[in-house]
């Protein structure tokens, strides 16, 4: 059984509202024309115009949209929850504070979830908080100031997103991989992803020409910048 993980470093405001070839790419890894996708939005809330906005792109491309939110009532339980990863074929997870999302899904019983679907073949995915998840550390400013925290660790390594757009992440990030040695470490700017097959770095995908995605090293030149295509892997520094 495959194991497909699609990082999103971030997303513009019109990325939330158009399928994106990004978006694009997810929908076709499910295999399926049709694909059910589950929407997680427990990072931002439950944000009720990010869930609309999310089901409304995503059925444009013919998918089936169910969400899962646990600060609107009715609230869901934990056979419910079961049902709606059983159901789906893409498990897509947004943005926001991670500490508080991963708090949430360990007290309902998710994080066990995703691991098992992760083992069943279904695709897995996120932008932001809901890509870093995936990974041993994530690199977050959701406790306040930059800092690693321990995700599922499906992923080896760590991820850091917005890795270009907001101030203080690139330093921030190098200088913890240094510190700790964390190997590997990928850094994800807004506008691209890397596809995981099986744990390893399949191939990198882009909204724009101007965003990119590194492997970062634990010593200089401590930045390579990823340009992977599904045949071919080749890293130019930068």
């Amino acid at each position: 059984m495959t194991r497909n993980i699609i990082v999103i470093g971030g997303e513009s405001v019109e990325d939330m509202t158009r399928m994106t070839p990004i978006d694009e790419h997810i929908v076709k890894s499910s295999g399926k024309t049709r694909p059910s996708v589950l929407y997680i939005s427990t990072a931002n809330g439950d944000d009720r115009i990010k869930i609309c906005d999310f089901i409304a792109k995503y059925e444009t491309a013919g998918c089936t949209v169910t969400t899962l939110a646990f600060f609107i009532p009715p609230f869901p339980d934990a056979g419910h929850i079961s049902s709606l990863f059983e159901q789906a074929d893409i498990i897509y997870v947004a943005g926001g504070n991670t500490r508080a999302m991963l708090a949430v899904w360990r007290e309902f019983g998710v994080t066990g979830l995703l691991k098992e679907a992760c083992e069943n073949g279904k695709v897995l995915c996120g932008v932001s908080a809901g890509a870093i998840c995936w990974f041993e550390h994530g690199h977050s400013d959701s406790g306040g100031a930059f800092a690693l925290i321990d995700g599922l660790g499906l992923l080896p390594g760590a991820l850091c997103p917005h890795f270009s757009s907001e101030a203080g992440r690139k330093a921030s990030f190098v200088e913890l991989v240094q510190r700790d040695g964390i190997q590997p470490a990928y850094a994800v700017d807004d506008g691209a992803a890397l596809h995981f097959k099986n744990g390893k770095c399949h191939r990198t995908l882009h909204n724009s020409s101007t965003s990119h995605a590194y492997e970062v090293a634990a010593a200089a030149p401590y930045l390579q910048r990823i340009s992977r295509a599904p045949d071919a892997a080749t890293n130019t520094p930068t």
